[in-house]
């Protein structure tokens, strides 16, 4: 019997007049490249539509991806259906910021289910929260840099700056420019190993917002290389308020 298989949609290319390259980041395989023949055709069984970016998706492998191949996938389903994010503009614009940041850090053909739940839970929050999500992309980004393997160190005393590049906070400021000031460390300790609706809580002007999302971006940066032409946290920064 097959097997059903739980993926996010984390990009979709348009190949040809009709078809798609879809790259999903499944909970037990990890990330996964398909080719979907005739998506944009009327009569599509696995239309375009189901294959936006960070889509929740079920559905059954035709032909198993191997290294340089595409796989195919059959009976796909939603298995979330967004009750508002399609429909909200700021959360439309930080679903385009997450898109982007997984699809610059997943790369890896490496089954990594704490990162898929973690993804997940995150974006049904999202979607079902109504108010006090401003921070949100905050904590996003920064529980993220825990699964990949950088996250910061908690040791924070007061006065302390951050300093990117060690990932910890420190008395003294470094000598290069990556580093949070004492103000926005203080904020980033408060941050750290907090959940989500405990995050949105923190009070923030959002030009401490935007200071601090700026900073977690070069944070990623330095850490992960693959960061270097990211771009979509610019737009995030106008309409998030």
């Amino acid at each position: 019997m097959d097997d059903n298989i739980q993926g996010i949609v984390l990009q979709g290319i348009r190949y040809g007049d009709t078809s798609l390259i879809v790259k999903v980041f499944t909970r037990n395989f990890g990330l996964r490249s398909y080719m979907v023949k005739g998506a944009f055709n009327r009569n599509a069984k696995n239309r375009a539509a189901l294959f936006q970016n960070l889509h929740l998706i079920n559905y059954i492998e035709a032909g198993r991806p191997n290294k340089g191949t595409l796989g195919y996938l059959k009976d796909v389903q939603l298995a979330t259906v967004y009750q508002s994010i399609p429909f909200v503009m700021n959360k439309s614009a930080i679903l385009m910021y997450i898109s982007e940041l997984l699809t610059k850090t997943i790369t890896e053909q490496e089954q990594n289910e704490a990162l898929y739940d973690f993804i997940v839970r995150s974006l049904q929050w999202l979607d079902l929260v109504e108010q006090d999500y401003a921070n949100f992309p905050l904590f996003f980004t920064l529980e993220l840099t825990r699964h990949l393997g950088f996250y910061p160190k908690d040791n924070h005393a007061n006065g302390f700056c951050f300093d990117m590049m060690e990932g910890s906070f420190a008395h003294d400021y470094p000598l290069h420019p990556y580093y949070f000031d004492a103000d926005s460390a203080a904020t980033l300790s408060k941050m750290l190993n907090t959940g989500i609706e405990e995050t949105c809580r923190i009070p923030l002007r959002v030009s401490q917002r935007r200071e601090l999302l700026d900073g977690l971006i070069t944070f990623m940066r330095l850490h992960a290389p693959v960061m270097n032409d990211f771009r979509s946290h610019e737009v995030l920064k106008t309409v998030l308020e």
